[in-house]
């Protein structure tokens, strides 16, 4: 089955969309996901309890804040986060940003 992402990403007011186990029942512990961010747009998130994600930046350049850490976030970079830990990304340039989390279970998921 092929799953159009983007298509779906777009079309979500949350400017996100994961493809998981609520999309496709054979799918278990794994997710992939795939956002944006307007320009001038900052967002917060983290995994949450019993996850793990790894953001992937596809394009362009922005700040992300881990853990009180500033860092610039660059196209073709990842960054690990796991549990409660938050990231908050900044997307200080004038272009949309598109990003992959890649993302897993790590306690039984209900």
């Amino acid at each position: 089955m092929i799953f159009k992402l983007k298509e779906k990403c777009l079309e979500s007011s949350k400017k996100e969309f994961f493809y998981g186990n609520i999309v496709n029942k054979d799918i278990v512990d794994v997710y992939l996901g795939l956002g944006y961010l307007d320009a001038g747009e900052t967002r917060a998130f983290c995994p949450g309890k019993g996850h793990e994600e790894i953001i992937y930046l596809m394009n362009g350049q922005i700040e992300i804040v881990i853990e009180g850490q500033e860092f610039k976030f660059k196209e073709g970079e990842a960054v690990h986060l796991s549990g409660t830990t938050e990231i908050k990304m900044i997307n200080n340039s004038d272009d949309r940003i598109f990003f992959i989390t890649a993302g897993g279970h790590t306690e039984p998921h209900h």
